[in-house]
């Protein structure tokens, strides 16, 4: 029995519009982490990245016929569900005795729909390792489905929902990323966050204990589960032995969460040289910037910190339950300059009560916190998030355009209009006020000259694109 594991294509002409120039192949962690799960239980696996080779169902069929699996997963978040939805069709009518499996946030929100219509036979709820193997086992050897937990399945034409499977206390028990099972040296971080070449992605947390409303991650549940240091630290060394990667940026909510982790990390890199060979760069929040924690997250090789900032009102952020003060932004930048370390903003435009006047305040604060990269997306209910439900309720969000994915998307355009606008605004507000925010960032004198002689992260085609982006017309 075997399984093909599959990254979906994003049609990046609806979800991205002008920004799809800057958008990159980036290392599919969630499939790479199933893969291995399944490589180390002896199932045999091999990974497909339909991203990578652009949607084109002539490699995929030639995919299925040479590793001819018994079953095919993907995992399918609400940018990809198109996707997902195009192959599986494909999947039906070309290899019809194909099993079909889901996993991700978007397949557990809408897991009953997608079984209903057949586009999948089962869902793979929450975390995706264990249950893959077991599920894989049990159709191997023909077990009972009923005893597979965290999945959802199919049965005389009924969707029926096994019991949750807890979630993965120990995390050094799952094996580390099988990237030997994808073209790993094709992927590329996006260019604010790369550093150095190659690089890849690395977890070291699951969980956040934090509750932003417009979070999906909460899937992952509110207590934060952490690896060991050393476990954490034998990947980085291992990452750098096998592949010489030479960067690893970290896709936790947050790492390090404390001082005490972030010395701890320092000292287990420090202690094995490997910051002489390797940078890292991650996102935590400001409010956790202090002296020791920035010094050691430098003095261990982090050179690059991500900060969602988000809005410079506070009363937006107070609504959106970020829970920190605007004075605590401006304070983790100055401790990360302080040590040499660059930061990347991320704001949101339109979140629920905004006005032009806050997102225009939005837009001086980022220009104000002499950050080195700022990132402006349009506010996005994503399936799954707390923000997601209360729309569904209230009827800000109904049928038929819950199922438009197309439209979750954070860079609407005249043909892909947003799937929400708070009522302050409209559809070409929007879009206006986002050019603005990248077009008053990024065409600074004192910016465009950092870019060019200083933090050089921007090539040729990344400044072409910007500038056909920013002085194209509204």
């Amino acid at each position: 029995m075997k399984a093909l594991i599959v990254n979906p294509y994003t049609e990046t002409d609806r979800t991205a519009g002008k920004f799809k120039g800057f958008l990159e192949a980036m290392p599919p962690i969630s499939v790479a982490y199933v893969a291995a799960a399944l490589e180390q239980a002896g199932v045999p696996v091999a990974c497909y990245d339909d991203f990578l080779e652009g949607g084109s169902l002539t490699r995929f069929e030639e995919t299925i016929r040479r590793e001819k699996p018994d079953v095919i997963g993907f995992s399918t978040f609400t940018p990809t569900a198109p996707g997902v939805s195009r192959i599986a069709q494909f999947c039906r009518s070309r290899f019809p005795d194909i099993k079909l499996m889901q996993g991700g946030v978007h397949a557990t929100v809408y897991g009953e729909r997608l079984l209903q219509s057949g586009e999948t036979d089962f869902i793979v709820h929450n975390e995706g390792e264990v249950t893959t193997v077991e599920l894989m086992k049990c159709l191997a050897n023909g077990g009972n489905l009923g005893d597979v937990q965290g999945i959802s399945w199919l049965s005389d034409g009924e969707v029926v929902h096994n019991p949750a499977r807890p979630m993965i206390k120990d995390l050094d028990t799952i094996p580390f990323p099988a990237w030997h099972l994808l073209p790993w040296e094709r992927y590329r971080l996006f260019n604010f966050a790369r550093v150095t070449d190659p690089a890849t992605l690395v977890l070291g947390s699951r969980g956040c204990p934090y509750r932003c409303n417009f979070c999906s991650l909460t899937v992952m549940g509110h207590q934060r589960r952490k690896r060991s240091i050393k476990n954490l630290v034998d990947e980085c060394e291992y990452m750098w032995d096998r592949y010489g990667f030479k960067q690893m940026a970290y896709v936790d909510p947050i790492f390090p969460i404390s001082r005490k982790e972030a010395i701890a990390f320092r000292d287990e890199v420090c202690k094995r040289g490997l910051q002489r060979h390797q940078v890292w760069t991650t996102e935590t929040r400001v409010d956790l910037m202090d002296r020791e924690t920035v010094e050691a997250m430098y003095e261990s090789g982090c050179r690059r910190v991500m900060f969602g900032f988000e809005t410079g009102d506070q009363e937006t952020l107070d609504a959106i339950r970020k829970d920190f003060k605007i004075a605590q932004a401006y304070e983790a930048v100055r401790l990360c300059h302080k040590v040499g370390m660059g930061v990347i903003g991320f704001f949101i435009i339109g979140s629920p009560g905004e006005s032009e006047r806050s997102i225009n305040m939005t837009i001086d604060f980022a220009c104000d916190l002499g950050i080195d990269f700022a990132k402006f997306t349009s506010f996005v209910p994503y399936p799954g998030t707390p923000i997601y439900y209360e729309f569904l309720k209230d009827g800000t969000i109904t049928d038929p355009e819950m199922y438009d994915f197309a439209r979750y998307t954070s860079y609407p355009t005249d043909d892909n209009p947003t799937i929400y606008v708070t009522p302050s605004l409209t559809q070409d507000d929007l879009k206006r006020l986002q050019k603005k925010a990248f077009r008053k960032f990024y065409l600074r004198p004192e910016m465009v000259y950092r870019h060019l002689f200083k933090i050089k992260a921007l090539n040729v085609n990344d400044m072409v694109n910007g500038l056909r982006l920013v002085f194209a017309k509204d």
